[in-house]
């Protein structure tokens, strides 16, 4: 029997909108190709922020991770996400 771990995706998640960073968090809550860990709000200045999100995939899937990644991209609140860590957990 041959136990796969499991990958944690850290994402750099930009709003479209400042005012709809709540929006937008909850929305990245509700992807299916990753099981939503944590998301924190992180502050770059001038009240501007990011969300920094923790998704995990099956190790060794790549194309898990381009399907995320994706995903997160298609949110409507989301301006972009970038996958920016990645490690077995």
């Amino acid at each position: 029997m041959i136990l796969l771990g499991k990958t944690v995706l850290i994402y750099k998640i930009n709003a479209k909108e400042m005012e709809q960073l709540d929006q937008t968090l909850e929305s990245i809550k509700t992807v299916k190709k990753g099981e939503f860990r944590d998301a924190k709000r992180i502050p770059i200045g001038f009240g501007a922020e990011f969300i920094k999100a923790a998704f995990t995939v099956p190790e060794k899937d790549n194309k898990v991770v381009e399907e995320l990644t994706k995903e997160i991209n298609e949110l409507p609140f989301v301006e972009d996400a970038e996958m920016v860590e990645m490690t077995l957990l």
